[in-house]
């Protein structure tokens, strides 16, 4: 056998071995992306699955925020009306426009007052609660007990129960305040 003769074998050889790694690396690199796609696949659905639970979750927090608040909107305007019906007969008095407050009033201010003071211990804050009280019992002072105020005390504990309403409810921006001459 002569050199040129152990070349043509030693080149059939590493030509057909070649060829072999050929067609072993393409098939390999062929079933390593169906493997790849389907882990994919299988990694998409889990994260899937995951994410659904995920959204559903945060729209049951959703909506649950969203009954809080129109729960304590809710209960705010009732707060509101029994603390406008009141102050509407302590201006009369301040005014002069009237001699007392109509007693039927002054029972529903009473009876009403015991239920807000409920509705707001359920779905308020304690500084809302501590507003309400301070307001209410300034007011019970009046309406009950004889003392005078001035209409400007009165207004500013009203200011900060509803500041204090509205910092509740996530409205931020800066406290209101009258600012009237009266």
């Amino acid at each position: 056998m002569t050199y040129i003769e152990v070349f043509k074998v030693a080149g059939a050889v590493i030509t057909s071995l070649g060829g072999g790694a050929l067609i072993i690396a393409s098939f390999s690199s062929w079933l390593a992306g169906i493997w790849a796609k389907r882990m994919l696949q299988n990694e998409r659905a889990l994260h899937s699955t995951k994410l659904a639970k995920i959204q559903t979750e945060l729209d049951s927090i959703k909506q649950k925020d969203i009954t809080r608040h129109n729960d304590q909107l809710a209960v705010y305007r009732d707060a509101i009306d029994l603390v406008s019906e009141m102050l509407r007969e302590l201006e009369s008095l301040a005014l002069k426009t009237q001699n007392s407050i109509d007693e039927d009033i002054k029972h529903a201010f009473s009876l009403n007052r015991n239920k807000a003071y409920g509705y707001i211990f359920l779905v308020s804050s304690q500084n809302v609660l501590n507003k309400y009280n301070d307001l209410i019992d300034f007011m019970i002072t009046v309406i009950y007990h004889g003392h005078t105020c001035e209409w400007s005390d009165i207004r500013e504990r009203s200011d900060d129960m509803l500041n204090a309403m509205r910092e509740d409810l996530g409205i931020l921006d800066a406290n209101l305040s009258y600012q009237g001459t009266l």
